[in-house]
């Protein structure tokens, strides 16, 4: 029987940060599927620049196009009773105790993929593993899925010591890759930005907005819409104001009268977008990631991160406290940073131990 790899995605956003393993292993040659859960459309021209895969080995039913808590539990029950069905015929003629089932940080998709999984009896990977806010209602429900799919993986592989330290009351074995995957995804995007044909989206001085999280634009909606009044309202008034539109934050800019409205960019071109921007306003962990690793000013508007990337340097957690937003745009420019390098690429570190697993199993 032979061995496999399987990458279980459910976001753009996930393959972005997974794409330089793929790339890894498809350097070296070795095989590996991918399976998309349905949870959204992942667009793989994002990333079609650097790997060969241009579309899923495997396709799960996928959910509605609409924006709704109900939709999104319906599909999710669905998806967790009919994958053991479509998956059974690709598992049953492999190795499953030395196969491995790739899944990453915290989507429902990643959760859905490692209880799945479970049954089979495949080894199940968890790629930017012990990351914890330590409230489960921040972030929502990521905190919970990232809490439940380490009690069900095998491999954890951590972005620093921290998360690592995490883990400690958990099975299964903890590598240390120094840093995120997402970090050689942001250096390998960062260096197409001066390609023919690519330009500056905004000119002169202006920040980013990022308002997308599901506790804040379903959940708090009203509290948000206060939030971003008061938030534009402290912003210079000689720095204008880029937001990004995702399909559930529309209606909370609203009363925004001139702010410049983008609609989600290509990865390539958003990080274009923060590297012309004076600082970023964001509620999500990856933007916090993003701006730490170009040491841009950050001001994160949440209570509690699961990430500890930015803080205490370029990063300002808000947690919702006026005077602490008003002193962040008072003196952004003392956040400032230099960029974080690369010492050793993450994806290496996961293929070397993966791969040396494999061939001693």
């Amino acid at each position: 029987m032979t061995k496999k790899t399987y990458f279980f995605i459910g976001t753009t956003a996930e393959l972005i940060k997974l794409f330089p393993v793929i790339r890894e292993l498809e350097q070296r040659k070795i095989e590996f599927k991918i399976i998309t859960s349905g949870q959204t459309s992942v667009n793989f021209n994002e990333v079609s620049s650097w790997i060969k895969k241009t579309k899923p080995d495997i396709v799960l039913p996928q959910k509605v196009n609409q924006s709704s808590v109900f939709l999104f539990l319906t599909w999710a029950i669905r998806t967790l009773f009919k994958a053991p069905f479509l998956l059974s015929r690709e598992f049953e003629k492999i190795n499953k105790s030395s196969s491995f089932f790739i899944v990453h940080g915290d989507t429902v998709s990643s959760l859905i993929g490692a209880i799945v999984v479970r049954f089979f009896g495949l080894k199940v990977v968890h790629i930017e593993s012990g990351l914890r806010s330590f409230n489960f209602l921040e972030p929502f429900p990521e905190e919970i899925t990232r809490f439940v799919i380490s009690r069900l993986a095998d491999i954890h592989f951590c972005p620093n010591k921290w998360s690592l330290n995490n883990l400690r009351s958990v099975n299964g074995q903890k590598i240390n890759t120094f840093q995120n995957t997402f970090l050689e995804s942001y250096v390998l995007a960062r260096n197409k930005l001066g390609e023919p044909g690519r330009r500056k989206t905004v000119k002169g001085k202006y920040c980013v907005f990022v308002l997308h999280r599901q506790e804040h634009v379903i959940f708090q909606r009203g509290r948000s819409k206060k939030l971003v009044k008061s938030v534009v309202r402290n912003i210079p008034a000689n720095i204008k104001c880029v937001f990004i539109r995702h399909v559930t934050n529309l209606g909370l800019f609203e009363s925004i009268k001139n702010g410049v409205f983008l609609p989600r960019l290509p990865y390539v071109d958003f990080i274009r977008l923060l590297e012309g921007a004076e600082f970023l306003v964001t509620d999500g962990g990856g933007n916090q990631e993003e701006a730490y690793y170009m040491g841009l000013p950050c001001l994160l508007l949440r209570e509690h991160t699961e990430r500890i990337e930015g803080l205490g340097e370029n990063v300002v957690l808000s947690k919702n406290n006026r005077k602490v937003i008003k002193s962040f745009f008072e003196n952004y420019k003392i956040y400032e940073r230099k960029r974080v390098n690369i010492k050793e690429r993450p994806s290496k570190i996961i293929v070397d131990y993966l791969w040396n697993t494999r061939k001693s199993a």
